[in-house]
Order: C-alpha cells, then sequence, then structure tokens
C-alpha cells in the first residue's frame, strides 16, 4: 500500500514537472519568436502600449488572439488553417495583413508553428486590464448597476441646516450640508444691484432698465424675500424668458436656417426657408410652460400624436428635420438622428457603436442598429417642398408684404417656367432647380410676406427592417434586429409597434419617469444655464465616462421634484433663482479658493461672461433700438441692413458660419452641443473696437432722448452709466470723465461737429462691467 502512494506521487510530480517544463518551453517559443514578430508588424495597432487595439483586437495577451476582435477568434488553437490570423498574413481572406506589406514568408511560418503549437502566451501574461475590457459589454453592463446615472431617481431626504437662512430652500440645505462638510461657509448676499442685473441676465439675456434698477433697490430695501420673488415672477413671466432659454435648446437641437453644405455653381448655401417655424415653436414652448416630457414626445413625434393638419405643434419636428445632411447622405443623417436622440436627451453617447459596440458604455452594435431602424423608417420632406409642408398657423403677413412677396414670386415663378429643361453650364442640374434653390429660396427664407411652412418628416410605407452592418459596412450585413430601446435603460426590450417606425414608443420610452436619465440631464442643462456652473460638467454624457455629479443628492432631488410637478422649467428656474445659492456674492475669497479654487462646492456665485446673443442684445437694448417683436422669419445680424430683434431671431448659416459669431464661442451646429465654451480672444475686443454695429449703438445712445435732455456734462456722464451700467458714477469716474472731454475738447476744437461723446459711449460698451455679470 505504502509502496503504491509513493509511485502515485512519483509519477504526480514527473508529470507536473514535465508540464511545467513544456511550457517553460512554450513560452519560451513565444517569447524568442513570436512577440518580436508582433512588436515589429502588430502592437502598433493591436497592443495596450500603443493605446489601440484595431478591429477590438489585441495582441499582446493570449486572451487576447483567443476572443478574438470585432470579427470573431483570431486564433482557433493547433488548427492554424482555421484561424483567422493566418488567413490575414496569407492574405487568403478579406481581411489582409499587415495591410501595407506581406509578411515573409518565413515569419508566416514562425506564426503557423506557434498556432500548431496551441498558441502558447507570454510568461507574464498581462491577462485582463481596463483597456483591454473596452467594448466587453458584459463587463460595462455590470459597471452600470452601479453607477450613478443609471440608478432611478428617488425621493431624497434634504439635510437640516444649523443656519436659518439656509434652512428655508431646499437647495440651499443641500449646498450649506456640503460646504460645511469641507469646513467652509458660503459667501455673503449679492448687493441690489449686482442681483437685479443677474437676475435680469439669466433669465432673460437682457439688462435691466434703469427704472426697474431702482425700483428693485427700493423695494428691497424694505423685504428682500418678496422683491426677489416678485421680480423672478416677472422676469420669467415675460416673452424674453422663452426666448433666452430657447437659446440654450437650440444649441442642443443644433439649430441653423441652412444645410451643411452649399451649391459649388452658385456659392450659396441650401437653405431651410422654414426652419423659424422650429425656433418659435421652442420659444413658445418654454413661454408657456409646456411640460418637458410633452415637449420631447411633440419633437419625436408630432405626426403620430393626433393633432390636426394645421397644428402648431407640428412645427416641432424641426427636432428632426433642421439638422445637417438634409439633401444627401443619409446614413450620415441617420447617425445625426440618433446622436441628437441619446447625447441631447439623455446624455448617452449611442452613435458611437455604429461599426462595433461600445468601447466605454454599455450599448452594445445591436442596440444602435435598433435605434437606426426606427429612424431609417421615416422620410424628410424635401426643405423646399411647399406642397407636402403643412402651413404654420400664427404668421399673418401685412397686405402690403403679401403684395410685394406675390409680386417677386411670380417674377421667380416666370424664370423657372422659361428655363424649361435648359441645364446650366458645367452642371447637370437644370437651370429650373437652379432658381428654385437659390432664388426662390431666399425670397421664402427672407420675405415678411411669404408663406410659413412647418418642417416635417412623414413615415415610410413599410418600417425598415434593420440588420446590423458589420463594422459599419452596409455590403456586410448581420443579423436583423428589432426597432426596440436601449437594454441598458430596458432590460425587456420588447420590440416596438411593427406597423409603424416605433417613433412614439421611442418618445415614450424617453421620457418615462422611470428612466433614470432624461429628466436628470434635463435639469443639470438648466441649473448650468442659469447659475453659470453645472452640477455634472459633462452635461451631454452622463455615461460611465461622464464626470460625477458634484452634488447628487441635490441633483436628485431636483429631477424628483421636476418629474412630479409635471417636469415645469419655470418651476425649476423659479427654485434655483430664488435659492441663497444662487443669490450669493460672486466676491473671490482666499480662504475658499484655497479649499475649492473651481467653486465647485457653491460657496459664492459665479462671475458670467455675456453670450454673443447677450452681448448683441444688450447693445440694443441700451441704445433703445432693440425691436421686442417675437416670432417670425431671420434677419440679417450685421452689415447695412441688420435686424434690430434679439440675436434668436437672426440668420444662422450652418456650412459657412459667421465668425464673428464664431469668435465668441457661438457653437457649430453641426451636431448636438452639451454647452458653451469660455475663451478670451483678441477677435472679441476687435468687434467692439472696429464693428459698424457697435459704432452705431454708441452714437444712437448719444443721441438719445434721455441723453439729449441733460442740461450739463455732469448728467450726461450719469445718464451714460445708468443707461449701460445701470448704476451712478462714484465721484472718481466723474472724475476722471471730465479729465478726458477736457482733453478730446482740445483735439477738435478745429473740428467743431465732431463730439467725444459717442466715442466715450463706445468706451463703456467695450468695457469688462458691460460684458460680464458679477
Amino acid at each position: 500500500m505504502r509502496h503504491t502512494v509513493i509511485t502515485s506521487l512519483f509519477v504526480i510530480v514527473c508529470v507536473a514537472t514535465n508540464v511545467r517544463a513544456d511550457d517553460a518551453r512554450s513560452a519560451d517559443f513565444f517569447e524568442s519568436k513570436i512577440r518580436p514578430l508582433l512588436i515589429k508588424h502588430c502592437y502598433e495597432c493591436h497592443s495596450e502600449d500603443a493605446k489601440t487595439a484595431e478591429g477590438g483586437l489585441l495582441l499582446d495577451r493570449r486572451a487576447g488572439w483567443l476572443e478574438g476582435g470585432d470579427t470573431g477568434k483570431a486564433v482557433l488553437p493547433g488548427e492554424p488553417d482555421a484561424s483567422l490570423l493566418i488567413s490575414a498574413v496569407r492574405r487568403s481572406g478579406d481581411i489582409q495583413m499587415p495591410p501595407k506589406k506581406q509578411l515573409a514568408a518565413s515569419e508566416i511560418q514562425l506564426l503557423v508553428e506557434w498556432v500548431r503549437r496551441g498558441a502558447p502566451g507570454p510568461r507574464d501574461d498581462i491577462g485582463d486590464t481596463a483597456f483591454s475590457r473596452l467594448g466587453d459589454q458584459k463587463y460595462l453592463f455590470a459597471k452600470a448597476k452601479e453607477h450613478w446615472a443609471f440608478r432611478p431617481v428617488g425621493a431624497v431626504e434634504p439635510p437640516q441646516a444649523n443656519d436659518p437662512v439656509w434652512n428655508q430652500n431646499t437647495i440651499d440645505k443641500f449646498v450649506y450640508a456640503s460646504l460645511t462638510s469641507r469646513g467652509l461657509s458660503p459667501s455673503r448676499p449679492a448687493d441690489s444691484r449686482t442681483l437685479i442685473r443677474r437676475l435680469s441676465y439669466d433669465l432673460t439675456g437682457l439688462p435691466p432698465s434703469p427704472e426697474s434698477v431702482e425700483a428693485f433697490v427700493s423695494a428691497d430695501s424694505n423685504d428682500t424675500a418678496v422683491a426677489v420673488s416678485q421680480m423672478i415672477d416677472e422676469l420669467i413671466g415675460s416673452p424674453a424668458f422663452g426666448e433666452h432659454i430657447g437659446r440654450m435648446w437650440l444649441d442642443v437641437a443644433r439649430y441653423a436656417d441652412t444645410d451643411s453644405f452649399y451649391r459649388p455653381d452658385t456659392r450659396t448655401p441650401h437653405y431651410f426657408p422654414f426652419a423659424f417655424t422650429y425656433r418659435d415653436y421652442v420659444i413658445d414652448a418654454f413661454n408657456t410652460d409646456k411640460p418637458f416630457d410633452q415637449f420631447v414626445k411633440e419633437q419625436l413625434a408630432a405626426d403620430l400624436l393626433g393633432f390636426s393638419p394645421d397644428a402648431p405643434e407640428l412645427a416641432a419636428l424641426g427636432f428632426l428635420t433642421v439638422g445637417p445632411h438634409a439633401n444627401r447622405n443619409q446614413p450620415e443623417a441617420i447617425d445625426d438622428w440618433i446622436d441628437v436622440t441619446s447625447r441631447g436627451l439623455m446624455g448617452l453617447t449611442a452613435a458611437c457603436a455604429r461599426c462595433h459596440d461600445h468601447k466605454y458604455e454599455p450599448i452594445p452594435t445591436a442596440d444602435y442598429y435598433s435605434l437606426r431602424g426606427i429612424f431609417a423608417s421615416i422620410t424628410r420632406i424635401d426643405p423646399l417642398d411647399e406642397q407636402r409642408q403643412p402651413a404654420a398657423p400664427g404668421y399673418e403677413p401685412s397686405d402690403t408684404d403679401r403684395a410685394d412677396y406675390e409680386k417677386k414670386r411670380a417674377a421667380i415663378d416666370t424664370k423657372i417656367k422659361g428655363a424649361g429643361d435648359k441645364k446650366a453650364k458645367n452642371n447637370r442640374r437644370s437651370i429650373a432647380v437652379k432658381i428654385r434653390q437659390t432664388e426662390l429660396a431666399e425670397l421664402l427664407l427672407f420675405h415678411p410676406g411669404a408663406p410659413a411652412r412647418a418642417m416635417i418628416v412623414v413615415e415610410k410605407r413599410r418600417p425598415v427592417q434593420q440588420p446590423i452592418y458589420v463594422r459599419g459596412d452596409p455590403s456586410n450585413r448581420g443579423e436583423t434586429v428589432p426597432r426596440r430601446f436601449l437594454k441598458v435603460l430596458d432590460d425587456a426590450q420588447e420590440p416596438f409597434a411593427s406597423d409603424s417606425s416605433g417613433r412614439l414608443d421611442l418618445a415614450a420610452k424617453i421620457t418615462d419617469p422611470n428612466n433614470p436619465l432624461t429628466a436628470r440631464v434635463f435639469v443639470n442643462r438648466v441649473w448650468g444655464f442659469v447659475t453659470g456652473g453645472f452640477l455634472v460638467d459633462t452635461p451631454s454624457n452622463f455615461g460611465l465616462q461622464g464626470s460625477e455629479p458634484t452634488h447628487p443628492e441635490l441633483l436628485d432631488w431636483l429631477t424628483h421634484d421636476f418629474i412630479n410637478n409635471n417636469w415645469s422649467t419655470k418651476r425649476l428656474v423659479r427654485m434655483i433663482a430664488n435659492s441663497k445659492t444662487y443669490q450669493q456674492s460672486s466676491d473671490f475669497r482666499d480662504d475658499a479658493a484655497a479649499i475649492d479654487p473651481t467653486n465647485r462646492l457653491l460657496w459664492r456665485a459665479n462671475r458670467k461672461h455675456l453670450s454673443i446673443e447677450a452681448i448683441r442684445d444688450s447693445l440694443l437694448a441700451v441704445s433703445e433700438k432693440l425691436d421686442r417683436t417675437p416670432r417670425g422669419r431671420a434677419g440679417e445680424l450685421w452689415g447695412k441692413n441688420y435686424t434690430r430683434r434679439r440675436m434668436i431671431y437672426g440668420y444662422i448659416n450652418r456650412f459657412n458660419l459667421d465668425p464673428t459669431l464664431r469668435a465668441f464661442d457661438f457653437p457649430t451646429p453641426m451636431q448636438t452641443q452639451p454647452g458653451r465654451g469660455e475663451s478670451i480672444v483678441a477677435p472679441q475686443a476687435l468687434f467692439t473696437m472696429n464693428s459698424p454695429f457697435v459704432v452705431d449703438q454708441a452714437a444712437a445712445i448719444v443721441e438719445s432722448e434721455r441723453f439729449r435732455n441733460c442740461a450739463n456734462d455732469g448728467e450726461r456722464i450719469a445718464e451714460l452709466y445708468s443707461m449701460i451700467y445701470q448704476r451712478q458714477p462714484a465721484t472718481a469716474e466723474v472724475t476722471r470723465i471730465e479729465r478726458f472731454l477736457d482733453q478730446q475738447a482740445k483735439f477738435t476744437q478745429a473740428k467743431a461737429t465732431e463730439s467725444p461723446w459717442a466715442v466715450l459711449a463706445q468706451a463703456f460698451l467695450m468695457s469688462n462691467e458691460f460684458q460680464y455679470v458679477d
């Protein structure tokens, strides 16, 4: 018995020793023969050190070639003729590697021998790493279960603040608790003049009038809380509120008045003559406080909600129709629709899964093509098709404008008819089409007497049965997937209606109160737009790669309240503006900055640089030239015939974005935008120095009745401060300006017609005080 046991142990030890020896020899073969070959030819595109895994394939670990990439397993151990890697290096299949030059025959033979030996790995195999798990959907779905943004939105009990002033507004309770936990205290309240200017700009995008400032300061001295609350209600109730916050949404919706390319023969863009009806729909929606969930449903599927054929809600479909790629490149148009829907509404980068499973998020390629099937099942009506786009109500032109339009339209129609079937020189397009896309399109876009129409989409007769395009290649079709929602948000993934595109089902899923993303994303956008700083720094990315919220409990409380109060934007804005957090001073504090230099804990208000919209609108407002007429067609922003209406009503050329807008960080409307950047560059100062538009407003200020009624220089100086800064000058400021006037008088004695006042007014308009909000 004992002899048998000893013999058995001896055999086991020998076998184990032989196995270890075989493993060592295999590892030696890999390290000496195969790894140098892979380093030379493959690691540039297939290794963690190079931070690339083309086709999803890593060749710096055994699991990499065994699991393979997007096209399946790269190696079948012991079977070189059946291994995709060997086929690729032999260039005997569709995939040929390395792509630029075939391996030497001796190198190919080494790889064949390696696979025949079982494709052994390195001595120290690094195994799975965070990099190698990019695109590992099982792993990413597991991470998503713990990720804050995918957790249900629930009621959060706010903490109690031991300061009675900070224990009244729920927002303040959360912020106070966060500050005190870090040994910080809030800043003092902003003074009355600072606060009304901040409120006016943040809620309407316009400066307050001098009269409203004085009235507010007087009321604030009696009862601050009442005065502030009444001012907030007044501003939120004004038409300017929707015009201001509507611009935030137009950035998300990538709004523009043209397509993304131009006609090379005429050097003109492809116009969207009726895009303005979508812009007006957005403004009206915010002014009427349309519930946000309904707002989303109408933008995705207004045509399926049972509205009458002439309902104003049909203009909501501009969310889909005013984007780029309207006249060509249908695959890119569908990708854009998926992107604006997923990133714009839910903060998910679903469009990244077009060619392979998402590398960073729990979104498999199948989910992308489920969404693609929805949008591939609709057709965007030609932007110039006047027969199929329904009339938009509420745009009745004057008799004079209508008559002038009809006269000009008749002349263009005559030209089109006279062109017949003639072709333009060096162009296959007919002259009639050329006239229609240029002269007629411009007339429809700009003339106030032209008809107004809603830009719409229509359902295809048969919904698309969408296959997966393997690696994004339409010619390489995989399995067909049903139209359905994202698995990370809908584990059951029940297919959508079989007799329609599924847009209505999609809208219902997106706005479902149990969807943890939609309301959170919008609440964060509104918070950032009003306060100048987001609770989540990546407003269009709430996925695994997005930023963590600075105040997660506050975000969830606001989101829960938002959903339970009819998705009301005005209620949300009112709560933010009424908080002590919002009403703090923006003064810098060394003690707080030492702990929280970027103000993530909200120990002070954010100082904000005005957007180009607010700058332009303010220039017109302080010069008393602002035209408050709402709705209607786009107008030119600059030049001799610039519109005096608010900038949201200005013409936006997507293909050739205005350079002044670019200089002031106006975002490109080529894709949905998370928010505005902020830069300080020379062209901004040059604009206020040299723009005829700015010069015009400075001249208008000194030509205004209120300025001309001033009796002396002291009154004139005070009036400039009141009109432009909404305050009175300090004694030192008056002294400096009087000295400036004396100096200018010496230079202008020989030119009695010249006055320094317009130059002085322009200097005020160029200042930081005018262009920043404290």
